[in-house]
This record gives C-alpha cells, structure tokens and sequence, in this order.
C-alpha cells in the first residue's frame, strides 16, 4: 500500500518537509518506493532548526517505509534526497536549493 501524507503541523518548513514527501509520492508513482531500502537526506548546515525539523518529520511516515539516513552537510541551504536499493545502486536522487553549477 503506497504511503499516505501525514498532516503538517504549522511550525513546519513547507518547503523542506513537501520535498521531502514529494521525493516519496515520486518513488511511489514511479514503482521505485518498494525497492527502496534506505532513503538518504543531506541538508546544508546553513538550514535553520525548523527545516531539520520538517525533514525529520516528514521522514517519520511510512513507518513500516525503508532506514532513513540524514547527514548534516556543509554546503549552506542544499537539501540532497536520494533513495538506494538494498544493493546500494542508487534508485533516485533529487537536490533542492543550495548553490549551483
């Protein structure tokens, strides 16, 4: 059974947490979320509490749903999401904000 979006509380980063659960709905409508082993987030260390906040819980959900990994990096306001294989091949990736090219 596909995931279903739990309700945003509102101190929540819209923008962190709708990723997060947007990247989700993409696994599910592409048929990847239940060859999902482990689901990895990177976020910048220039985010503020709030968005770790909204990852964190947006990665609640599901809970029978793969391990998930949140790696605090230091590229200031990157969010990286990325989902593996339980051969650790690399099903999706997906980066929001942060510096580019």
């Amino acid at each position: 059974m596909p995931p279903q979006d739990p309700s945003q509380s509102p101190s929540d980063d819209p923008d962190a947490g709708s990723a997060v659960r947007g990247f989700v709905r993409s696994l599910v409508s592409q048929a990847l979320f239940e060859h999902t082993a482990r689901l990895e987030v990177t976020l910048g260390g220039g985010g503020a509490l709030e968005t770790l906040l909204a990852v964190e819980r947006a990665l609640t959900w599901p809970p029978e749903g793969p391990s998930r990994e949140l790696i605090w990096a230091t590229e200031a306001g990157a969010l990286r999401l990325s989902a593996y294989d339980e051969a650790g091949r690399l099903l999706l990736k997906r980066d929001y904000g942060g510096r580019r090219g």
